[in-house]
């Protein structure tokens, strides 16, 4: 089992087990209410949800249920949930637990942010993909039709509790969801190898890959800067996933655009062949293919969009090597010719 220290705004121990034995000791002495919601998705419901029974005798459990997937992270289930909580009573005091993948904890965070302006929340992460980014760092949402994540808070959690055991259920499909998430740390640091690499869902490795988290997000929490790093291949990730209509999944998604972070950075930076096959062949190890089937000029477009945008410029996360990355301020014009360049030479 391993615990880390997240010095945030809210000072909060995320634990990294592979199974329940730490919850009484580590979760439940910050749910000083009487009243829980546990906000999953259906799918993981009919897995998990009665997981929890036999830790909450003492407290009254609510149990709300979204459909699985990213289209259900909207302002109606928002609405709905904040309703369901003031129908219930909830006060202050009352916890809201996210048992789900990223789009229950984003959802779920949101919800408990801002219900009586916040409310104790409480991260057990089920998927890969939460368990090594999205449950660590504060960030909520919801998504707007102008795009991903465009409402939201940062809001930190009270405790973050993982059990590698969840893992174990995942299907094939949603590991290598999670692989993008877990190649963008072995870029952005040489403490996540290979050989972490070919276990992603060990508890090891799930610590390593939040421990760079944290080491960024505790300088800065409410990414004024240093935390934009942690967006290394998402600028084009979440273009693409926006105009696959969010049928492509999140880590995929990351995973493409960390092989265009690569062609751009490779343009920008004047790197050696040698260096960018090397970036190359770690971005491989997610097991997902370069290539999208979008135009560089719709993925430039659709970027111009997204909330990182500042003003005509973007905050781009390039790479010069790995363990190596840097924060460019790109106008969007030059990010759409660097974007063609390398749809010709190195992208595709």
């Amino acid at each position: 089992m391993y615990r880390l220290k997240v010095n945030t705004s809210r000072k909060y121990t995320v634990t990294v087990a592979d199974d329940f034995s730490a919850f009484t000791e580590e979760v439940l002495p910050l749910i000083k209410g009487e009243k829980i919601a546990i906000i999953t998705d259906d799918k993981v419901a009919a897995l998990y949800l009665g997981a929890l029974d036999v830790f909450l005798t003492d407290k009254t459990v609510y149990k709300l249920v979204i459909k699985n997937g990213e289209k259900s992270k909207n302002a109606k289930n928002y609405i709905s949930l904040i309703n369901a909580l003031a129908e219930r009573g909830f006060s202050r005091e009352d916890a809201v637990i996210a048992l789900g993948g990223g789009v229950v904890g984003d959802l779920a965070g949101f919800v408990a942010s801002t219900y009586m302006r916040g409310i104790t929340l409480i991260a057990l992460p089920t998927t890969l993909l939460s368990m090594i980014d999205s449950s660590v760092g504060g960030k909520t949402a919801i998504d707007l039709k102008y795009g991903k994540n465009l409402c939201g808070t940062f809001y930190q959690p009270s405790a973050v509790y993982i059990n590698t055991q969840f893992l174990k259920t995942l299907p094939e499909r949603e590991i290598k969801n999670g692989l993008g998430e877990t190649v963008k740390y072995a870029l952005l640091s040489d403490t996540v190898g290979i050989k972490d690499l070919e276990d992603p869902t060990a508890a090891l490795t799930v610590y390593k890959c939040l421990k760079i988290k944290r080491d960024v997000v505790v300088k800065d929490e409410k990414e004024n800067g240093l935390r934009a790093l942690l967006n290394l291949g998402h600028t084009v990730g979440h273009s693409v996933e926006k105009l696959s209509g969010f049928t492509l999944p999140h880590g995929v998604a990351v995973a493409k655009g960390l092989y265009a972070a690569i062609g751009v950075s490779a343009i920008l930076y004047g790197l050696s062949a040698e260096t960018t096959e090397k970036m190359r062949k770690v971005a491989a190890l997610s097991g997902v293919k370069r290539g999208v089937k979008y135009s560089a000029e719709e993925i430039a477009e659709n970027i111009f969009a997204d909330k990182k945008r500042r003003g005509d410029h973007i905050y781009f996360v390039g790479i010069k090597s790995v363990g190596c990355p840097s924060i460019e301020k790109i106008p969007i014009g030059k990010l759409k010719e660097l974007f063609i360049k390398a749809e010709k030479e190195l992208w595709i």
